[in-house]
């Protein structure tokens, strides 16, 4: 039985639309596929091997992102995964790349005029084991084509943040309850909103843009007690005399029992995420939250304010 573990794999692999279309499930020269001791799938092979997704009649269901899924176990699970190939009782076939020397054990009788020979992974309660490669005589069903919520979702991966230089005002003589004013430098990488290349699908393109939706700064609070956080809704403003902030803090404690005698702050920047297809129609980006996190810090030492007699 396939355990919470493996299903949560495979949420992730179809939360956003991920899933393709559905392969039936094997034929008669299928490898034979059984359950071995609750949470192993093992096979065994004979004859010659029909192709999954090219016979049978299937089981599959509707899935996110316009595609389908299959059934195996009562579970539904991805008819395709990209680096893993087809489904086919309880396991992805993928054609092997490169392909293996014909004189190789695994083309058996067969030449490359016959078939290929496919890596196979089969299905195990807590995620994927490599099962070596097969020959089959047909090749397996070439995935569908991509939705433009998988572009939008492949295309944000390509979006590049920079990385933010942090900055705070008074930064040397910081006092307890007197608010610290805080920014980023307002770099376009780090400001945003910025942009993915057109991805091309099948007849169109999906270009992927993040906007900025607030920075969230993480203070230190020392050995034994969890950070503090205080949210701006922007980078901030540089520090002008006279001005007002957009970004500020107030520190209760003076950072005298913190290493270096100073408060170390770093920050995460939060993106809202919009696609477009074709430059024009607005693709599905819900639940594409995306976060990036910035190497770099800042420390600030915050003085207690002595009172004179």
């Amino acid at each position: 039985m396939l355990n919470s573990a493996w299903r949560a794999a495979i949420c992730a692999m179809t939360g956003v639309g991920l899933t393709l279309a559905a392969v039936p499930s094997a034929s008669a020269d299928d490898p034979v596929v059984t359950p071995c001791a609750d949470r192993t799938i093992c096979t065994s092979d004979h004859g010659s091997s029909t192709a999954p997704g090219t016979g049978g009649g299937g089981t599959s269901g509707g899935g996110g992102g316009g595609g389908s899924t299959c059934t195996w176990q009562g579970h539904e699970v991805p008819c395709w995964i990209d680096d893993r190939g087809a489904f086919s009782a309880g396991c992805y076939y993928i054609k092997s790349q490169p392909q293996p020397l014909g004189t190789e054990a695994v083309w058996g009788t067969h030449t490359a005029k016959d078939g290929a020979i496919y890596d196979k992974s089969c299905i195990l309660d807590d995620g994927f084991v490599p099962s070596g490669q097969v020959f089959l005589a047909q090749p397996v069903a070439a995935p569908p084509p991509k939705t433009p919520r998988q572009l939008a979702w492949e295309a944000l991966q390509t979006i590049t943040v920079g990385d933010p230089v942090l900055h705070a005002a008074p930064g040397t003589d910081a006092v307890v309850g007197s608010p610290v004013w805080f920014w980023l430098d307002p770099a376009k990488d780090v400001a945003g909103p910025l942009s993915s290349a057109p991805l091309q699908g099948d007849g169109f393109s999906v270009v992927t843009t993040i906007t900025l939706k607030r920075v969230i700064w993480t203070v230190d609070s020392g050995p034994g007690e969890p950070p503090r956080t205080f949210i701006c809704q922007d980078t901030g403003t540089v520090f002008s005399a006279g001005g007002t902030p957009t970004c500020s803090y107030l520190f209760t404690r003076s950072s005298a029992g913190m290493k270096d005698k100073a408060y170390t702050l770093n920050v995460q920047l939060e993106w809202n995420v919009t696609a477009r297809k074709d430059g024009t129609t607005a693709v599905d980006t819900t639940n594409m939250g995306w976060t990036t996190t910035g190497t770099r810090t800042l420390q600030v030492p915050v003085n207690e304010v002595q009172v004179l007699n």
